[in-house]
């Protein structure tokens, strides 16, 4: 299995993850510690984000949960109106919820309301949890007020890179960070620049360039 990209501890596997996942289990190499990802949301931006994208999304989070090392957590962004659906899908122990307040993003009204938050999914492997542990403590909300001005073009939902690395930061040390949906590479931009190794998989390959050229024009000096 030939990366697409790798440098500075960072891996892009250009592929369906549910076919690349099994091919990294057993290598321990390969275990990661947090697993932090941005599925489809099943609003039809990409090729697999349909109404049915729960079938293959649903079990290609449970294959990268199984990954986990125990006491790992996995941080999956989800939309608020499929929090519960996503949870169900995963099947597996749900820590908490948090959210991100994006008040300057006024799409998809519904009846009055409009869509400004998205939730995040925290789901645990075992009760005694590897996290680090960030001081001072953070809010269980965080706030985008950039939403549109992330830095990244070509790619329809990139996520704040302040609030992705907050999870990231929080990977043990010499440990690895898995995201099966990479998009962009922001996990992948957090991992490296919190010098943390990172796998990252993503389905289409013009994602993965923009995620391979975004990493290469920050490379780090080690």
């Amino acid at each position: 299995m030939k990366p697409y990209y790798e440098a500075d501890g960072i891996t892009i596997y250009h592929g369906d993850c549910r076919e690349i996942l099994p091919a990294l289990d057993g290598r321990w190499e390969c275990t990661p510690a947090i697993i932090v990802t941005d599925p489809p949301y099943g609003m039809g931006r990409f090729k697999t984000d349909g109404k049915d994208y729960l079938e293959s999304v649903g079990p290609a989070l449970r294959l990268a949960f199984d990954l986990l090392k125990d006491g790992g957590s996995m941080f999956v962004f989800v939309s608020t109106g499929e929090v519960v659906r996503v949870a169900i899908a995963v099947d597996q122990p749900l820590r908490r919820m948090f959210w991100m307040y994006k008040p300057n993003d006024c799409t998809y009204p519904l009846n009055g309301w409009l869509l400004t938050s998205e939730a995040i999914l925290w789901f645990s492997k075992g009760k005694r949890l590897n996290l680090k542990e960030r001081k001072p403590f953070r809010h269980d909300c965080y706030l985008h007020t950039g939403v549109g001005q992330e830095g990244i073009s070509g790619h329809p939902t990139v996520k704040p890179l302040v609030v992705v690395s907050d999870f990231v930061s929080r990977c043990p040390d010499g440990m690895l960070v898995l995201d099966p949906f990479c998009g962009s590479g922001t996990t992948l931009e957090a991992a490296r620049n919190h010098r943390v190794r990172a796998i990252g998989i993503e389905i289409e390959e013009r994602y993965c360039e923009i995620a391979a050229k975004r990493l290469a024009q920050g490379a780090l000096a080690l």
